[in-house]
């Protein structure tokens, strides 16, 4: 029988709302400049629809790729996080998988939606662990 010990993250610093906030607007920004250089790229097949167009796949595949990628590569987060010396781990201070990152991406809008309410009623909440980190089993930590 082997054992190996590997050392957990516990006591690190979880991520206020604030470098949150900042690390997804730039996050945002960047991924916008990538789906405007897509639709330079790609021809619209009907261009008096809105909202659905064909591309709006390509858009949420890249949204996807950029969010769920980025934040399991060996820097643990997305080039808005890393410059902001933030980085995404499991509970136990690991690097979330795959599958987790993808979780907290399709989980972020019921999340936002959540604390909006939250801050609606004047319900307390700690806005360091959010409504899709815990449904990953994941945190915000800084560096």
């Amino acid at each position: 029988m082997q054992a190996t010990f590997t050392e957990s993250n516990t006591n690190a610093e979880l991520a206020t709302l604030g470098p949150r906030l900042t690390a997804f607007a730039l996050d945002v920004l960047l991924l916008l400049t990538l789906i405007g250089l897509a639709d330079y790229f790609t021809i619209s097949t009907d261009e008096n629809a809105l909202f659905l167009k064909p591309e709006r796949l390509l858009h949420l595949v890249l949204g996807w790729l950029y969010f769920a990628g980025g934040e399991t590569c060996y820097c643990q987060a997305t080039p808005g996080k890393y410059l902001l010396h933030l980085r995404v781990t499991t509970t136990r201070g690991s690097r979330p998988s795959f599958r987790a990152t993808t979780i907290r991406f399709f989980a972020r809008p019921f999340s936002v939606l959540l604390f909006t309410l939250r801050f609606l009623v004047s319900a307390p909440s700690d806005t360091r662990s959010m409504f899709h980190d815990r449904l990953a089993n994941s945190q915000v930590v800084k560096n």
